[in-house]
């Protein structure tokens, strides 16, 4: 049982002198691990901005469809204007109030509902 003992013992000075050498490299390699995730969630490029910036994009994208979509309408009224005096008249009556010669206005008021 001594033999045993003291051969447990040998063996256990043995693997703390292993451990002791292997400490150093050990905690440089977790720094290093811990340091390279704190850049992956917390970092400049870390997957919670990248999430951000994704919705941010999404929402800009949307917006940049629905201004493209008033342009085209706004460039086909011009392409109209340049094109057609008879939209030029038109336009000058729904927004201005114009009327032509020899045309009498009339305006019709809807009845009030009861």
């Amino acid at each position: 049982m001594a033999a045993v003992l003291s051969g447990s013992i040998g063996s256990a000075r043995s693997a703390f002198c292993r451990l002791r050498l292997l400490a150093p490299i050990d905690l440089l390699l977790l720094t290093i691990l811990l340091v390279l995730q704190y850049f992956l969630w917390f970092g400049q490029g870390a997957w919670w901005t990248v999430f951000q910036l994704q919705g941010q994009v999404a929402a800009k994208s949307q917006v940049v469809q629905q201004l493209q979509q008033r342009n085209d309408k706004l460039a086909a009224e011009v392409l109209s204007l340049q094109n057609d005096s008879g939209a030029i008249a038109g336009l000058a009556r729904r927004n201005l109030g114009l009327i032509g010669k020899n045309e009498i206005f009339v305006w019709v008021i809807p009845a009030k509902r009861s």
